[in-house]
């Protein structure tokens, strides 16, 4: 499909007709240059295109379980999706005749055919009866010893299942003697523990039911992440490479070990403390973060799901979890508030605008998946089960995400739960990856220039932010460094938009995705653009006053929508990327 010139609309969000007036995202993809600009020159950055108007109704809250409470009423499922098959019996009931056998006799061979069914009967009823008299003439002590053999194979397979229960350690050093390595859940009872010694139960219960004379197949035992072993001070760091290792960069010898591999300074890691420090001071006594305030030049828009999430991934993307980090009791707080907003489906985000709904979705449950990988509390483990289940079953028959449960897709929305779901492989979660690589069809879709360039919609031209967010889905989904696609989108695209002090509006949203794709594709364009980067985002931060330390959204493309809050996680993200996920190419 060749595509048009990026829209010139500077202050709606991608997505909605040219002229509708809609009420902005939590997290709008940021505008940007023309496609068609030289090489080398930066484009100017174009005006998104607002998202359609917000569908009525809230959304189908998950596959159909109970929610936790009144105000959340689960979806009854579609009857038209669930074939019924009728037995004789059921259609009888339904006064539906079941078809009967017709049996035509006629003089003779009528007669004939009444003694021949009940010779036949007569037959069966002599083999019943010996089958019957073998069974009975069973030792009993074979009964006996295939009972016991069952039971001593579960007792042996039980312990397994709770040695891997233990937190996973993705820490350096020797552990805690205090032996606190789980946080406690303020006021929730984890049902994981529950869960599971359900199923021993009732796996029990089902095979001391079976015959001793079948064949007894044991249930496979859930997948658990494994532990990973720790690292003294004194041992040589190397860098893992793979999706599962993606989250052990973040702390001890192997994190400053990222900085000094890939171009962090002393200079970036002071600005991300300065914005940690002053997300502290904006945190609510019960955990959870504002988009509108108390500070200045807040979002238009509140929405406490998306921003207490935004700012738990800052925190868990420099090593703070509940556990362990300068900020574990900010953390932990925060991470307990998200949890309690979840329900029975895996749903985080009931209470926020209906067009915001699925964004905030996405990016907390990125925080509470990145929680779990990076602790391995099992009181953690079914909140992250429940989001990635939700994850997907929401996604539409377009291989995509968007304002509404499996209705439609938009790349701005699909690109959150693509990071969701590959955040739950780094965690050791099991994902259905065939579902998961069906969004390349998506991805298709919304392309141009034989894939390098991509938009909000199929309607839509293609724009910066939409390109950086689509290659960074290929990479997640599998493309290799070489795809010409992929050269050819950061060397035309996003390379001569580098962060600049020069530009009159700052494009955060674009630099966030931008940033992760280079970083990934690592070499001269990761230096080139590293090099700006991390010039530029201290050079922007609040260097005093009440704001110190965080990005003001006067100069953002979205500034005025998403807030002070928003640039300022996304600008953190950026100078967190050296050690916030592994370089998938990473050779070295």
């Amino acid at each position: 499909m060749t595509r048009q010139a990026h829209s010139s609309d500077s202050k709606l969000p991608p997505g909605a007709p040219v002229g509708s007036e809609v009420e902005p995202p939590v997290l709008p993809p940021l505008p940007s240059p023309p496609m068609g600009a030289p090489r080398g020159a930066t484009p100017a950055v174009p005006p998104a295109t607002p998202p359609p108007p917000p569908l009525s109704g809230r959304p189908q809250r998950g596959p159909g379980t109970v929610p936790s409470h009144p105000s959340l009423p689960p979806p009854a499922a579609p009857q038209a999706l669930v074939p019924q098959l009728r037995t004789p019996a059921k259609a009888q009931a339904r006064g539906v005749l079941a078809p009967k056998v017709q049996l035509q006799r006629s003089g003779r061979a009528g007669v004939a055919g009444k003694h021949l069914v009940s010779e036949v009967r007569i037959q069966r009823q002599h083999e019943a009866a010996e089958k019957t008299a073998q069974l009975r003439r069973t030792p009993s002590w074979l009964f006996s010893f295939v009972f016991h053999l069952v039971l001593l194979l579960i007792l042996a397979v039980i312990p397994i299942a709770d040695l891997t229960r233990g937190p996973l350690t993705l820490f350096f050093g020797q552990p805690s003697s205090s032996g606190d390595g789980e946080f406690e859940l303020l006021g929730i009872e984890s049902s994981l523990e529950t869960e599971l010694e359900n199923t021993e139960s009732q796996n029990l219960e089902s095979l001391s039911n079976t015959s001793p004379l079948q064949q007894v197949n044991l249930p496979k035992m859930l997948d658990l992440p494994a532990v990973e072993p720790l690292l003294s001070p004194s041992t040589s760091v190397s860098i893992p490479i793979g999706i599962q290792d993606g989250l052990t960069g973040r702390t001890g010898a192997l994190k400053q070990a990222l900085l000094d591999r890939f171009g962090g300074s002393a200079e970036t890691e002071q600005a991300v403390e300065m914005g940690l420090a002053w997300l502290v001071q904006q945190q609510n006594s019960n955990g959870s973060w504002s988009l509108v305030g108390p500070y200045s030049r807040g979002g238009a828009n509140e929405n406490i799901t998306a921003a207490t999430a935004m700012a738990v991934n800052a925190f868990l993307g420099a090593g703070h979890t509940p556990i362990a980090g300068k900020y574990q009791q900010e953390v932990k707080l925060a991470i307990n508030f998200l949890v309690q907003r979840q329900d029975k489906d895996g749903f985080f985000a009931d209470r926020e605008p209906s067009r915001q709904q699925m964004y905030a979705q996405a990016i907390a449950s990125i925080s509470i998946i990145e929680a779990y990988g990076m602790t391995g509390d099992s009181k953690l483990k079914m909140a992250a089960l429940k989001a990635v289940k939700y994850a997907e079953w929401s996604k539409s028959d377009l291989h995509g995400w968007r304002y509404e449960p499996r209705e439609d897709a938009d790349l701005s929305v699909t690109g959150w739960y693509v990071m969701a779901l590959e955040t739950a492989r780094m965690a050791g979660l099991g994902v259905d990856e065939k579902q998961l690589a069906k969004t390349s069809k998506f991805l298709d879709q919304v392309s141009s220039k034989e894939l390098s360039q991509y938009a909000y919609t199929d309607f839509q031209p293609p724009s910066l932010s939409m390109t950086a967010e689509g290659l960074l889905c290929r990479i997640f989904l599998g493309w290799p460094q070489s795809h010409p696609a992929l050269i050819a989108g950061i060397q035309d695209v996003l390379l001569p938009a580098a962060p600049s002090l020069d530009s009159q509006e700052q494009s955060v949203y674009f630099w966030y995705y931008a940033t992760q794709v280079m970083h990934h594709f690592g070499g001269p364009a990761w230096d080139k653009w590293n090099t700006a980067m991390k010039k530029v985002l201290p050079a922007l931060q609040e260097k005093e006053g009440d704001e110190r330390g965080s990005w003001s959204s006067q100069r953002d493309s979205y500034g005025a929508a998403g807030g002070r809050l928003y640039t300022t996680c996304l600008n953190l993200y950026c100078l967190e990327v050296y050690y916030r996920h592994l370089a998938i190419y990473h050779t070295d």
